[in-house]
């Protein structure tokens, strides 16, 4: 399986990775793809077609900054689901930062929420896969966030000063993030 950038060396991929990207993530949730791509024209980002024997699978966005790394996005096409795809490119991902802070957000655990047990399993999928809890739980862009890294250690400051380094002051008020809660 390989990684490859939809800007540079997977360009043929591009068109998949932004029909899966439409499809997989709500509304409320999307930046435009505009702004990721000029992100990624400034190092900022990159945008992943995740394939297997140059057959697409998925998709991965990481915003980066120094060696700090948030996966943004991370989806698999849906015909590839449930084969073990998700795991190997996760796999892949934590290979690619492991010499990097790298955040990952998942919606919060929620047992009222429509799509609980998505969230739950999704949870499950990335501890059952490496990551660990942090404790720190932050409301951004209108969705409350649990975030999870390879180590489980992040700050609420680490986290914020990362998101304005990459999207600026007001690429901040915008998402405007607030912690919910930290555990120690």
């Amino acid at each position: 399986m390989e990684l490859k950038n939809i800007l540079k060396n997977g360009t043929e991929f591009k068109e998949q990775v932004y029909m899966l990207y439409e499809e997989a993530f709500p509304a409320e949730e999307k930046k435009s793809i505009s702004l990721m791509e000029h992100l990624a024209e400034k190092g900022q980002m990159e945008l992943l077609a995740v394939t297997d024997q140059d057959e697409f699978v998925g998709l991965a966005f990481n915003m980066m900054d120094g060696n700090t790394a948030l996966l943004d996005y991370f989806a698999v096409s849906p015909e590839k689901r449930n084969g073990g795809y998700g795991s190997k490119s996760l796999k892949l991902l934590l290979e690619r930062f492991r010499s990097n802070k790298y955040i990952f957000e998942i919606e919060m655990q929620d047992e009222k929420a429509e799509n609980a047990q998505d969230r739950k399993r999704r949870k499950a999928f990335y501890l059952r896969n490496g990551l660990k809890e942090t404790g720190l739980f932050a409301h951004v862009y209108g969705t409350d966030f649990e975030l999870l890294t390879p180590d489980g250690s992040l700050t609420y400051d680490e986290y914020t000063g990362f998101l304005e380094r990459i999207l600026g002051e007001e690429g901040v008020r915008v998402l405007n993030p607030s912690l919910i809660s930290q555990l120690p």
